[in-house]
């Protein structure tokens, strides 16, 4: 009896298709836009749908973004439901890249610049990208807190709209975690 793996390269070997796998990114091209799916060419034996909840998500500045004909990353959320089509999100490709980033960044020690998006009692929320990364009250400059008159949640949410210079210090995707840090960021700049 022949194994998995070469019975899938067989599939390929034999009919160009690709065997795809939850969980995967793959480049797709949009081959129809309706108002409920999205048909999308992933290069397997059907096309992949990306349905309408997902395409909600999108919006309609999102939507109006895509055109049949053009070259889209997807995650494959199930290799074949029951209708036999392959099952794709969008926004899941889009979380995905943005962990990929977040994680070359760190393994980098690239040193990126960062809106503040919002802010809590113990820090500071930068996106990067659509993943949430977190600058702890401890890693923020206290030069900063010092010139607008202390720390405290008014010292936070005077920082939201503005731009840090930050390092990601820590990266854990199970847990959903992103350090980041603009004090080590400063150090490693005065390095250069």
């Amino acid at each position: 009896m022949a194994s998995m793996d070469s019975m899938e390269s067989l599939f390929q070997e034999d009919y160009g298709f690709r065997a795809l796998r939850r969980g995967q990114i793959v480049e797709g091209y949009i081959v129809q836009i309706q108002p409920n799916e999205i048909l999308v060419d992933v290069g397997s034996k059907s096309e992949g749908v990306v349905l309408h909840r997902e395409i909600e998500r999108l919006g309609q500045e999102g939507l109006a973004k895509l055109h049949e004909g053009d070259s889209i990353l997807v995650y494959v959320i199930s290799p074949e439901d029951k209708n036999g089509n392959v099952v794709l999100s969008l926004s899941r490709a889009q979380t995905e890249r943005d962990w990929r980033q977040a994680q070359e960044i760190f393994e980098s020690g690239e040193i990126f610049q960062g809106a503040v998006a919002g802010f809590n009692k113990g820090g500071l929320i930068v996106r990067v990208g659509r993943v949430r990364g977190f600058v702890p009250a401890s890693q923020i400059h206290r030069s900063k807190a010092t010139r607008r008159g202390g720390g405290g949640e008014e010292f936070l949410s005077s920082l939201v709209g503005q731009d840090l210079q930050l390092k990601v210090i820590e990266i854990d995707r199970n847990r959903n975690r992103l350090i980041l840090s603009e004090r080590a960021a400063e150090r490693e700049l005065r390095k250069q």
